[in-house]
């Protein structure tokens, strides 16, 4: 070897040399300055962490990065995959009309997105078809999904709010309906609800009493119980505000719903009903007359992810189940999840727990899992483009558009957030200048504090990750 030749070589050394202490180093001090925040802010919650760099495919930052943890929403992540793989970004959910010589049926199919005016149409559409007396009767088909229609993982004390709203094939407005809550302007007097909808779905017996917010705090709650006919008991407190408050509650019956109001588009477009309007399956001999489709998956998709919206979730968990077993149940839906995943990534499903597709607490899994799957997303061109349109981004949209606000990493993040009393999660990627992003999976569970304490680490967990990005 000549003496050039040598002095190349050793410059080339040096320079790897030089790397990777400066890659040492950068990795230790960020280390050092995120287990030095976790200690300080949360040291008695459980919290994992992990932050890689795709660009080079290595592991900037671990804190029990193998330990079971509920990524709460965070696990609709895992739900947008499999649906995106399984059913494909142009997916239609369709709603179907069919007769048969005596009946007409009206065959739903779990769309999550389909609302009471587009029933309505479908419905009027029998005029268009020269259908002006039907001789037997009107079946509801919602066969499709079966029972249970809440996921198992879900508290008690959500049933009647419209994050838990049933998840039967029959879905209408989400199977939901806003209120007025106004206080009155005396604590101990009942609160008065009221509703913009003349004739709301929903029947309310309204037991619910004003309190102060210290009497809310530490002695009564607001509390909901279900009854018959799509009724729901209001009782205990309601903290006083100035302002009217406005509050969704869930639909209990969404059958009984679709019976009322395909019986008042049957009166408003003059159609006689011989029969009744009852709940059956569509025969096979029937024949379509017309049909609604949803917007195309990835629209879907996008609205469940940045909404946290959990009846999509459950709908399109309940759908992958049928797609794959023919069975559209919560069970399937979670097996069918799991499969499409180990099938199209490199997780190893079986390490993992997957009850539903919302994120119920019942749901387990690690951040290093997390991350294997947004890096196998993101590598999957595929589906990328698909997922980085439908990620909430940082100070911009969705569940992250009032976060991070005039930050460095305002519009720079895209993740799934997760929410429970006592939990957080924030899921995604860090936009860089390199144009390779950073996968990271923060999630905290047993948090005592109020979970906006989470919020706030999470936070200053992605500061201090970028100062040392653009100082790197």
């Amino acid at each position: 070897m000549n003496i050039i030749a040598l002095k190349r070589t050793v410059t080339k050394l040096s320079l790897v040399f030089l790397l990777l202490v400066t890659n040492f180093v950068y990795a230790a001090s960020l280390k050092e300055d995120l287990d030095s925040l976790i200690a300080m802010e949360l040291p008695q919650a459980s919290v994992g962490v992990v932050i890689k760099d795709l660009g080079r495919g290595q592991t900037l930052y671990e804190q029990n990065p193998n330990k079971l943890l509920s990524p709460a929403s965070g696990m609709k992540i895992f739900t947008a995959a499999a649906s995106l793989y399984r059913l494909g970004p142009q997916f239609h959910y369709e709603t179907s009309l069919l007769k048969d010589d005596r009946n007409i049926y009206v065959r739903f199919s779990g769309d999550p997105s389909l609302t009471k005016e587009n029933l309505t149409q479908l419905i009027q559409s029998l005029k268009k078809h020269l259908i002006q007396t039907i001789a037997g009767n009107v079946v509801i088909d919602d066969s499709k999904f079966k029972p249970p229609y809440y996921a198992a993982g879900i508290n008690y004390d959500d049933l009647g709010w419209y994050y838990v709203a049933p998840s039967s094939a029959v879905i209408l407005n989400e199977n939901k309906e806003s209120f007025e809550f106004v206080s009155p302007k005396t604590i101990g007097h009942p609160v008065k609800i009221q509703s913009k909808n003349p004739n709301p779905p929903v029947k309310l017996i309204n037991n619910l009493i004003s309190v102060s917010h210290a009497k809310e705090r530490n002695h009564c709650n607001f509390n909901i119980d279900i009854r018959p006919n799509n009724t729901l008991k209001l009782y205990g407190c309601l903290p006083q505000y100035k302002q009217v408050r406005h509050l969704a509650l869930a639909i209990p019956e969404p059958s009984l719903y679709a019976k009322e109001v395909i019986n008042e588009a049957l009166k408003n477009s003059g159609i006689e009903l011989q029969g009744k309007i009852i709940i059956g399956k569509t025969p096979g001999h029937a024949t379509l007359i017309a049909s609604h489709q949803s917007p195309e998956l990835v629209k879907l998709v996008g609205h469940m992810l940045k909404e946290s919206d959990n009846v999509y979730a459950d709908s399109l968990t309940k759908l992958l189940g049928y797609s794959l077993t023919r069975e559209g149940t919560y069970k399937q839906g979670a097996y069918a999840i799991k499969q499409i995943i180990a099938k199209h990534t490199t997780l190893d499903t079986k390490k993992m727990d997957i009850s539903d597709g919302q994120g119920t607490r019942y749901n387990l899994i690690t951040p290093y899992q997390m991350v294997t799957l947004l890096t196998d997303l993101y590598n999957d061109k595929s589906i990328w483009p698909y997922l980085s349109e439908a990620l909430p981004r940082m100070g911009e949209s969705g569940s992250l558009q009032a976060r991070m606000k005039e930050t460095d990493l305002e519009k720079k993040v895209l993740a799934k957030t997760g929410t429970m009393h006592d939990m957080s999660s924030l899921s995604g990627y860090v936009m860089t200048q390199s144009g390779k992003p950073l996968a990271f999976s923060i999630m905290i569970n047993n948090v005592h504090l109020p979970i906006g304490k989470a919020k706030q680490l999470e936070e200053k967990m992605l500061l201090i990750l970028s100062k040392h990005i653009n100082g790197a």
